[in-house]
C-alpha cells in the first residue's frame, strides 16, 4: 500500500509539472536576430521571427523607443521605400514568405512606434577633383613697421588656410527629396594647394540647390623675425588663393521595417514586416545618391618676412 501511494504521488507531481505552462519568450524592443515581424490581431502584440521563420518571442512595447529622426535622418515613406534599388527583392521575399495576395505597404505606422523605417544621409567622403586648380599668389605688406634692437623683432603672424566651399546639387537622390541634411564633405590633399581636410555643410536634396560652408584653419602666433640691428622694416607675406573644382555624392541609406498589410489573413496574420537591412544586406540595394558639383576656394597665408 505504501509503495502504491509513493508511485501515485510521483505520478501526480509529474503531471503537475507537465501542466505548468512554459513562459513565452519576450523582449523589450526587437531582438537583434529578428528579420521578420507579425502583428497578432487577437492579443494585439508584435511577434518576432528570425530569417528562417523560427519564432523568437513577443516584442514588448518600449517606453522610450530609440529613433534617429533629425540631423541626417528622417522618416522613410512607403512611396520612397518602393524607390529603393532593391525593392523588387523585398517584395519578392514577402511573396515567398506569405503569398502574393492583395496588400498595402506601410512604414512608420503609429501602431508600431518601436519599429520605424528611416533614411539617413551619410558623409560624402572626399570629392573627386576635376582638372588642375587655378591659383594666384600676391605679396602683401602689414600696415605696421617693426624695429629691431638685437637683430630680431617679434610680430603677430597669421598663417594657414581658409576654406570656402560651394556645393550645387546636380542630381537629386530618388528618396528624401526636399530634405535638408547635415553632412561632412572631404577635401583631398592637392599638391602645393591644400592639405586633406573636411567641411561640415547643410545640403538640400533639391536639384540645382546651392549651399556654402567655411572652415578657417588659419592660426595666429607671435614669431621672431630677423632684422638688421637698429633697423626699421616692413613685413611682407605671400597670399596664395586657389579655386579647385570637383564633384561628389551623398548616400541616402534606408533602414528599419516595412510592413506588408494583407487584405486576407496569411500564415495566421494580416500584418507582416521585413527588416530592410537584413533582406538588403548590400548597402547599394537600399541606397540612392545625391550628386553635387563643388567649387572650393582656398586662401593660404605664407610666413612673414622682414622687408628692410
Amino acid at each position: 500500500m505504501a509503495r502504491f501511494s509513493f508511485v501515485f504521488a510521483s505520478l501526480a507531481l509529474a503531471l503537475c509539472a507537465n501542466a505548468t505552462p512554459t513562459p513565452e519568450p519576450s523582449f523589450v524592443g526587437v531582438p537583434r536576430e529578428a528579420s521578420r515581424l507579425a502583428f497578432d490581431q487577437l492579443s494585439r502584440r508584435v511577434l518576432a521571427y528570425d530569417a528562417r521563420g523560427t519564432y523568437l518571442g513577443v516584442v514588448e512595447r518600449d517606453a522610450a523607443p530609440e529613433r534617429r529622426d533629425g540631423g541626417a535622418c528622417s522618416a522613410l515613406s512607403a512611396d520612397d521605400a518602393k524607390k529603393l534599388p532593391g525593392w523588387d527583392t523585398l517584395e519578392q521575399q514577402a511573396k515567398d514568405n506569405w503569398g502574393d495576395g492583395s496588400w498595402k505597404i506601410v512604414t512608420n505606422d503609429e501602431d508600431f512606434p518601436e519599429q520605424p523605417a528611416q533614411v539617413c544621409a551619410e558623409d560624402a567622403g572626399d570629392i573627386t577633383i576635376d582638372g588642375d586648380p587655378e591659383c594666384t599668389t600676391q605679396t602683401q605688406t602689414l600696415d605696421t613697421d617693426i624695429s629691431g634692437t638685437n637683430g630680431t623683432a617679434t610680430v603677430s603672424q597669421t598663417t594657414g588656410t581658409k576654406y570656402t566651399s560651394q556645393q550645387t546639387v546636380s542630381q537629386e537622390s530618388a528618396i528624401s527629396v526636399g530634405e535638408t541634411v547635415d553632412v561632412k564633405i572631404g577635401i583631398p590633399e592637392v599638391a602645393d594647394v591644400t592639405s586633406s581636410t573636411s567641411l561640415s555643410t547643410m545640403i538640400t536634396n533639391t536639384l540645382s540647390n546651392s549651399e556654402s560652408s567655411e572652415s578657417n584653419q588659419q592660426t595666429t602666433q607671435t614669431v621672431a623675425i630677423a632684422v638688421p640691428k637698429d633697423g626699421k622694416c616692413g613685413v611682407k607675406f605671400d597670399v596664395k588663393t586657389c579655386t579647385t573644382k570637383g564633384s561628389g555624392q551623398v548616400p541616402f541609406v534606408a533602414q528599419g521595417w516595412v510592413w506588408f498589410e494583407y487584405d486576407d489573413k496569411t500564415k495566421d496574420h494580416y500584418k507582416w514586416a521585413l527588416k530592410i537591412e537584413e533582406i538588403l544586406s548590400n548597402k547599394d540595394d537600399r541606397s540612392t545618391y545625391l550628386k553635387f558639383d563643388s567649387v572650393v576656394d582656398t586662401t593660404t597665408n605664407g610666413e612673414y618676412k622682414a622687408d628692410c
